[in-house]
């Protein structure tokens, strides 16, 4: 009974100092990655725009397992193998921007989009910037995984626009 008491003692102590500490964390995560292709703006555009077009280049529309609703050009819905509801939107934001609705579960999962801007110099190399931003509840292991996520969403995005710039440039 006399280790208990400074066990629990220890542990609420640690549990404070981990909240405190995760206080201290940033409440967002914003992630931007981009690449130059070499197509014109209206073809970059379209193939962003287009949903049926993403299976070519973006790995969260290649699983074959899936059966993936195509509702419109724009919208997807399909049901993971754990049955959560899915669905992405895109809509244009600016001539130049393209937002995009990510929910799972009926739920917004973070925001995306992407900007497509021509270069100043050469009218056929297009700059795509892909962008995520989430926000985190206060939740310490939230805090926590926001430091972890934000890597493996560079790299995931860094590969998927390195097949977008591929796709585009060899169609």
């Amino acid at each position: 009974m006399k280790f208990l008491k400074p066990a629990l003692i220890a542990i609420v102590v640690f549990a404070l100092l981990l909240l405190a500490f995760s206080w201290l964390l940033p409440s967002k995560i914003n992630v931007s990655k981009s690449t130059l292709i070499h197509a014109s703006k209206e073809q970059v555009t379209a193939a962003l725009l287009d949903i049926e077009q993403w299976k070519n280049w973006n790995p969260i529309l290649q699983d074959p397992g899936i059966q993936y609703l195509i509702e419109s050009p724009h919208r997807v819905k399909w049901t993971s193998a754990k049955g959560v509801p899915n669905v992405i939107q895109l809509e244009p934001y600016t001539p130049d921007s393209i937002h995009v609705i990510i929910r799972s579960d009926n739920k917004p999962v973070f925001t995306s989009g992407f900007t497509v801007t021509q270069h100043p110099e050469d009218s056929l190399l297009i700059k795509v910037e892909w962008w995520i931003r989430e926000d985190l509840r206060w939740y310490p292991w939230q805090k926590f995984y926001g430091l972890f996520s934000e890597s493996f969403r560079e790299a995931y995005m860094e590969d998927n626009l390195r097949s977008l710039k591929y796709y585009l440039e060899n169609k």
